[in-house]
């Protein structure tokens, strides 16, 4: 599904370019924290992404896990961190239908072999990643958050440890681990990606807000603020 510099560019959208809660970035890559596991399958990324390609349009067994973990700790950085947790998920349903899925077809009739299909998304969407992290300016800014922020487990599908090691592949991923394609995407173009972006954030912003709405304790961080006042 999209990689970090989507979720991150959905998570800035998110909050309209203001200062974003670096929990809230944290929780957007966190689901993906589960390749830092030895003997990773795709059932245990089902379970950390709560099996929501599977869920339905109305999310309802997610909204459930959703409101038992906001119901775990008061604070507005833990709080956050759920909510980029579950955005994530939510941009991966989006990205599936929207993006990849039509990809898929498209790169069929085209002739492309079936084991060809997978190195051709990711060759496309690493150049895309690879162009937002040099192109945005607010990288630094969320780099920044990146490095300082709280780590937290997702009890009981990813460790606080899982979670940290995958932040800091994440930091270093385009300055140490990975080398850019250099590349023009045949397939998802970077108009593509950037449309997505702009129709996601709200979408995502829209369906957590009404989660929130509907518990109560989404909505109050350990001092009795808006949970939207902490930014933490």
């Amino acid at each position: 599904m999209p990689l970090p510099m989507i979720h991150f560019h959905v998570a800035v959208n998110y909050v309209d370019d203001e200062d974003v809660p670096a929990s809230f970035l944290l929780g957007s890559i966190a689901p993906d924290a589960i390749h830092m596991r030895k003997g990773t399958t795709r059932e245990h990324k089902k379970q950390t992404h709560l099996s929501i390609e599977s869920s339905g349009k109305s999310f309802e067994s997610v909204q459930e896990i959703y409101n038992d973990h906001m119901l775990r700790n008061d604070t507005g950085e833990w709080k956050w961190f759920v909510r980029g947790y579950f955005a994530h998920l939510l941009t991966d349903y989006f990205w599936l239908h929207d993006v990849y899925k039509p990809f898929k077809e498209t790169a069929e009739r085209d002739g492309v072999p079936e084991q060809e299909i997978r190195r051709t998304y990711y060759k496309d969407t690493d150049q895309i990643d690879f162009t937002l992290y040099k192109t945005k300016l607010w990288t630094p800014r969320v780099w920044e958050k990146l490095i300082s922020t709280p780590v937290f487990a997702f009890a009981p599908f990813l460790s606080a440890d899982e979670v940290n090691f995958w932040r800091l592949r994440t930091i270093h991923w385009f300055d140490l681990l990975c080398e850019e394609p250099r590349v023009e995407p045949a397939y998802i173009t970077n108009a593509i990606a950037e449309s997505f972006i702009l129709k996601t954030a709200p979408r995502v912003k829209e369906l957590l807000a009404d989660w929130d709405r509907r518990c109560p304790a989404a909505g109050q961080d350990d001092d009795g603020r808006g949970i939207r006042n902490a930014r933490k």
